[in-house]
Formats: structure tokens, sequence, C-alpha cells
């Protein structure tokens, strides 16, 4: 199991390098260029999902952990929105917006998602690893439990990507 762990840490440098190098607006290098289609990351996640066994839950726990571990390093708490949508774009997530914000709940819209930009309506949701990137970021910057479920989604034939926020009243740390 300590494997693993330093495992996932080695991961978490590199996803943090390649974050600050996107902010500085030098992205990595690559012999053969810094992009791949999209739709071929976006091929292995709906292969991913068809598998089934839970993999959704995964997933989004992956989201997660790269939230709180690596993203919210570079969210600022008091202006907690703003910054956040601003590491999004400049990461190539997404474009981040508020429709709503409660004490204990949010709507939040993601546009230009990259699990699922313009993929065919596959009839469900496909963007865990985004929903667990908004609970894992917003988690760690307010010190409270935060639950995102995917409402809307271009896999399900909408426009955009549409998360329900839920805001626990516990706080930890």
């Amino acid at each position: 199991m300590g494997d693993v762990k330093m495992d996932k840490e080695l991961l978490h440098k590199k996803i943090k390098k390649d974050i600050e190098d996107l902010i500085n607006n030098h992205p990595p290098e690559r012999t053969l260029g810094n992009l791949i289609p999209l739709s071929i990351f976006q091929a292995v996640r709906i292969g991913v999902l068809t598998a089934g066994c839970g993999i959704e839950a995964i997933i989004y726990n992956i989201g997660k952990d790269i939230g709180r571990e690596v993203i919210s390093r570079y969210v600022d708490r008091d202006n907690l929105l703003e910054s956040f949508a601003e590491i999004l774009k400049k990461a190539k997530i997404g474009i981040l917006e508020v429709k709503k914000v409660e004490e204990n709940e949010m709507i939040l819209i993601l546009k230009d998602c990259i699990s699922c930009h313009n993929v065919p309506n596959v009839g469900t949701t496909l963007c865990h690893f985004e929903a667990g990137l908004i609970a894992g970021t917003l988690e760690k910057k307010l010190r409270r439990k935060v639950n995102a479920v995917e409402t809307k989604c271009c896999g399900k034939g909408d426009e955009y990507c549409e998360f329900l926020v839920k805001i626990e009243d516990k706080l930890y740390w």
C-alpha cells in the first residue's frame, strides 16, 4: 500500500507542475506536440464507463483527490469561484460559470468540458471526474464536506454540463 501512496504523490507533483506551466503559459513540451485529439481522450473515458463495476465512483474520487490535493492550491479562498474558474480555464478543463450560490448549495455550469465537449448524445452523464474535481477543490477551500452531482451533460444531449453542489454544515480539518 505504501508504494501506491508514493506513486500518487509523484503523480500529484507532475500534475502540479503541468498546471503551473499552463498558468504561466508554458505548456509541457512533447516531441509530437502537446495536444491529442480530445475525441481520443473522450473515447477512452466513455469506454471505461461502459465497463461498469462502479467505475464512475472511482473516476469521481480521482477528481476529488486531484481537486483537494492539487487544484485547491491555486484557488484563492477569498475569491473562491472566480479564481477556481480561472484555474479550470487555464488548465483547459472547462469554462466554469456560476448559476446559483446559497449557503449550502450551488449550481455550477461547465462549458467546453474536457470529458464531454462535442460528444454525441450517449444518454448519460460523463463528467464524474469534473464533479469530483469541483467537490474536492471546494471541500478543501471551504473546510466542509462537499458533494457534486452532474445534472446536465452534453453526453445526455444538453448544451453544457451542470453540477448540483451540496455543502454540508459539518466542518473538518
